[in-house]
Formats: structure tokens, sequence, C-alpha cells
């Protein structure tokens, strides 16, 4: 019956190679040295050990005064699977120890340095079963019990983690300085690796310990450490700019990994056409290291004086490169000018106020910018706001002296206004839905869609305001004509309803009134 190979197969080579050295050595000391015989010995004693198909190009060695073995083509795979990959390939090994290290207990084997070293982890099974083989963890006869590698070196080493759904795509790091001392069965292993994280792009750093392993249950063994990610560039996610840096902590099992960091990019920025902005996170999240998916238990970020907070996950899907990223988010505290200007080019915002958001995020594994796939559904609302632009503020304050029914020569005090609404953000579209903007006197009710790449705007819907429309027009003759037709427009107790559109761009919008639009 075929056995799904375990996790352990990096480490058990790694004290088998370093157990050949101890037993490669009394067959030395007992037998002439023949290097054909000892590939052979090498060869047999680690396809047993890994319950592998191993074969081996070269091998040379010398006992003295230091034991020293060193060679090239070392390929371990499953047996019988040459349809795929081998789990683990070694273009040139070399063990060094002392013959006085090997003969005490436990056995040390002072190195062991691999060049072009390729791992291909396939998914663990939390709940394999044990056997005489596995049991062997408690066996004082175990020879690799024996032994322990004082300092393992693999520089370059490409790592491929095989994710346990089907048809997902795994994950490739190359591990460019990678060091374990101390390597040893039943105790836990101290490392220091310096890899690179395909995307974002850049370079981490991170050392810890490892193990020790369990060998019943892998992807329970225990890792800790902290890390640092430099330099990772966001240009990699298509749709976002900025150069990040995180660092951070993390501990648990290898599928229960929590991690807890802090990222900044001090220049980031959507591809909307917005500026970029400072960003700082601090964040917890756990890991299922066998496949990468995360879940973000809570994200809290600042940009300007904006603080948001979010949870979600971060997730691979079955037979779809890339992730699938679903947050839910809402802000502790949030300025409208803030948001405008991630959106907004514009060396002044449009207008100023808190904001209050309350939004579901999905980004699906797509081949897209961020903005043309991500999907954002939610309720926001301003509270106190007011135009940045003086001429546009004028429009405002007249028209809430005209929804009160004021005159010209009556003062005004500034006028804030309240904007509230639903709203929906698909492939760069935004649909609004019971958008309302009032400011005192008047309200404006709005339903329709704004496309953020072009800027074009198509909305309808009514402005209703406490004045009839002769209390609006503000005395005079146009007021005492306007009496005649202000029943027809009053509506559920309010002075005046009037239907209306707003079209055009954000830069030329168009307002007009739709008193003979067709009823569906």
């Amino acid at each position: 019956m075929y056995k799904k190979p375990t996790r352990r197969t990096l480490i058990l080579a790694i004290l088998a190679l370093a157990a050949i050295v101890m037993t490669s050595t009394a067959y030395f000391i007992s037998r002439a040295y023949r290097p054909a015989a000892l590939k052979d010995r090498m060869v047999g004693y680690l396809s047993d050990v890994l319950e592998s198909e191993v074969t081996l190009d070269s091998l040379e060695g010398s006992f003295f005064p230091r034991v020293v073995l060193h060679g090239g083509g070392l390929v371990v795979r499953d047996k019988g699977r040459t349809d795929v990959p081998p789990l683990l390939t070694i273009e040139h090994f070399e063990i060094r120890a002392s013959l006085r290290a090997l003969m005490r207990r436990p056995r040390h084997v002072a190195e062991v340095r691999l060049q072009g070293l390729r791992v291909q982890i396939p998914p663990g099974d939390d709940h394999a079963d044990t056997d005489d083989h596995d049991n062997r963890s408690s066996d004082i006869d175990d020879p690799l019990h024996e032994v322990v590698v004082d300092r393992f070196e693999a520089p370059d080493t490409v790592l491929t983690i095989i994710p346990r759904k089907a048809l997902k795509p795994p994950k490739v790091f190359t591990i460019h300085h990678l060091v374990m001392d101390s390597v040893g069965r039943g105790h836990s292993i101290p490392y220091i690796a310096v890899l690179t994280n395909p995307i974002p792009k850049g370079e981490i750093e991170t050392s810890g310990t490892f193990g020790p392993w369990n060998v019943a249950h892998p992807a329970s063994t225990h890792v800790t450490g902290g890390y640092t990610f430099a330099n990772a560039d966001l240009n990699t996610i298509d749709g976002l700019s900025g150069i990040l840096s995180s660092t951070g902590k993390f501990e648990g099992p290898l599928n229960r990994i929590k991690v807890e960091g802090t990222t900044q990019t001090p220049q980031f920025q959507v591809d909307a056409g917005g500026q970029a902005v400072p960003l700082t996170t601090t964040f917890s999240a756990t890991v299922d290291g066998s496949d990468g998916d995360t879940l973000l238990d809570r994200v809290d970020a600042k940009f300007l004086d904006t603080t948001l907070v979010a949870k979600g996950a971060v997730i691979g899907l079955q037979g779809v490169p890339g992730r699938r990223v679903e947050v839910d988010m809402s802000n502790l505290h949030g300025r409208v000018e803030d948001l405008l200007k991630l959106a907004i080019d514009s060396p002044k915002p449009l207008l100023k106020g808190a904001v209050q958001l309350d939004a579901h995020l999905v980004i699906p594994p797509e081949k897209a910018k961020v903005l043309d796939k991500m999907m954002l559904r939610g309720v926001f609302g301003l509270s106190k706001a007011t135009f940045t632009d003086a001429g546009v503020q004028a429009k405002i304050t007249g028209l809430s002296r005209h929804g009160q029914g004021k005159s010209s020569d009556d003062p005004m005090s500034d006028v804030m206004s309240n904007l509230r609404g639903r709203f929906v953000l698909d492939r760069a579209t935004v649909s609004f839905s019971e958008l309302s903007f009032g400011v005192p006197g008047a309200t404006v009710q709005l339903a329709g869609n704004y496309k953020i790449r072009s800027q074009e705007m198509d909305f309808h819907g009514h402005l209703i305001m406490d004045a009839t429309l002769s209390e609006a027009a503000g005395g005079g003759i146009k007021s005492f004509f306007l009496k005649a037709v202000d029943p027809f427009f009053k509506k559920d107790g309010k002075g005046t309803v009037l239907p209306i559109k707003i079209t055009g761009s954000r830069k030329d919008p168009k307002f007009g009134l739709e008193l003979f639009k067709k009823k569906n």
C-alpha cells in the first residue's frame, strides 16, 4: 500500500547523513576503505531510514586526521513515484567530524553543509497512523537518537510546500541562508534563515527554534521565532505600490502558527489615481504553515488621521492560482479627506469631516489590478462635513437658505452637511442606494452609479425642502407666481419634493430636473 511521505524527510536526512559518518568510521576501521562499498552502504542506510528510494552519483572521503565525507547527486524519491518530483535533491554535500566527538555519546558531527538543496514538502496528515518506524523515537537502539549535528548549513535552498488541498498551486521559497545548530531528534533546533518571499517580493530574515519533531503528528511540531521583512515591493501586487517593511514574532504548531507584528509603508498607494499616504498596521494572525492560509484575527491600520480595524482571512482555492482575501472592516476614527486622498489625486480634498464606515471586502485571486477585481459593500456616514471649495460651499449654503425659505438678507451661519448611504463597489464601479445628503432645510436622496476609472456619474432622486417653491424663491414676483404650483410639489408633509438628476463627470457635473421622467 502506498504510504504518504511526511515532513520529517529533511530532518531525518540530515541526521542520517551524519550517522553515516559514525558508521562509516567504524566500517573503515574494521575493513579496508573502499569508496564504492561505502557509497552502497550510504545508499542502503538512507533508503532504510527514509523509507524512500535513494540514489547517489558520487562519494569520496577521508578519516585521518579528521573524518570528512563529500559527495554529489543525492536524490531521495518516494518509492515507485517517478511521476512526481523527488522529495529531496542535493547537488553536493560535505560532512566533517572528529574521531573523539564520534566516540562519545551523544555522537557529535561538527558540520553538515549542503549545496543545491531542493526540498518538496508533501502535505502532512495530523492523524497519521504510527508504525514501527515512527515508534522508534523511544527505542534506545535507534542510531539517529545518538547523533547531533553541531552546525548545519544549506545556502540557496529552494523549498516547495505542497498544499493539502488538491489543485492548489504550491508555495515556493528561495532560502538564501539557512543555518541550524544542534540538529537532533527529541529536542528543539535553533535556526537562522534568510529567504525571498514571492508576493509581495522582499527579503525575510528569521531566527528561532524548531521542534522537537512530532513523529506521529508532524503538523503539531512546534516552531518559534522572530522575523524582519524588509523592502517588500507592493508593486508585485498588481494595482498597489509602495515599499513595505515588517517585524514580528511567531509561535505555535506548524498548522496553527500565531503571528504578531507591525508593518510600515511610507508611500502606500492604490492605482485609482489617488495619492501616496503613510500606512502603518499592527496585526495578529494565525497561519497554517502547510499551505499558507492565514486567518487575520485583528488588524489595526492607520493612515493620516484615520484608523481602521479589520479581521478576515487570506486563503487559497482549489485549482486557482493566488489567494482570496475576505475582510470585514470598520473605522474607529476616520476622516473623509483621508479616504478621498487615497482615491483622488487633488491638491486639496473635496470636503472634510468625520466619517463612519462598516464594510465587507473581497479580493478574488484573479490576474487584474486590485481596483478592477475587488468587491466592497457596506454603509457609510459623514457628519458635520464642509466643502473646501468656497464656491461649492456657497452653493450648499444657498441650498440650505432656500430650503428654509429664508431671503438673501437673512443671516446664515456656516452650514454643515451630513451624508449617509449604502454602497457596492464592484469592478471599479460604485453603486449607491439610499444615498442621502442633508443640510438644514433640505435633503437630497439619490441612487446611482459612479465609475472610478472614467469618473462618470449617473444619479437620480429627489430634492426635498422644508419650504414651498414660492418660499424658496425668496420673495418677489417669482414667489407670487410659484404659489400657484406649490400644491403640485408638496408630498408627505414636505414643502417641496422635486425629482432631480446628476450626470456628467466629477470635474463637470450636470444638475437637472426630471419633471417628466417615465415611471417603470
